[in-house]
């Protein structure tokens, strides 16, 4: 099956979040870490991994 890599943008399109909060999500574990590290500046998530945040964090808001 082949999964499909988010960018930082797509990321934050799907969960509703600055750039700059996703990030300070992560920096305190709040927030799933980039899987794929394509250049050194260059990162993306899988779509599987953003999908399943999102409905953990609906789950815990109700």
């Amino acid at each position: 099956m082949c999964e499909t890599l988010l960018t930082l943008k797509q990321v934050c399109e799907r969960v509703s979040m600055s750039q700059s909060y996703v990030r300070l999500l992560i920096r305190n574990d709040k927030f799933p870490p980039a899987s794929h590290k394509i250049s050194p500046r260059t990162v993306r998530w899988l779509e599987s991994t953003i999908t399943e945040w999102i409905q953990l964090n609906a789950k815990n808001n109700n």
